[in-house]
């Protein structure tokens, strides 16, 4: 699913408009941060929504982390895979 598609999925138009205004940050700045810079950058987020009683669910961390695997090389998309490994133990 590309970025276009992604935002005009009913289950992103149902999303919290702070969780609307954080994925297309993080898309549109996913060109220029490696996989440990945007794992990274999400956690900050998922905590600072914390403080905010929201959170992302399981399957919207998915979907973002599959968005923002397109554009990285099949490297970089192991990488992220197995530090995603690493999280969901």
């Amino acid at each position: 699913m590309n970025q276009k598609d992604f935002f005009s999925t009913p289950e992103f138009q149902k999303l919290h408009p702070v969780k609307k205004q954080i994925i297309q940050e993080l898309v549109s700045d996913r060109e220029s941060m490696s996989p440990e810079t945007m794992l990274s950058k999400v956690m900050t987020i998922n905590k600072e929504l914390s403080k905010r009683n929201l959170n992302f669910s399981k399957e919207e961390s998915s979907l973002l982390i599959q968005i923002l695997k397109q554009s990285m090389s099949p490297s970089d998309q192991q990488k992220v895979d197995l530090l995603m490994g690493l999280f969901h133990r």
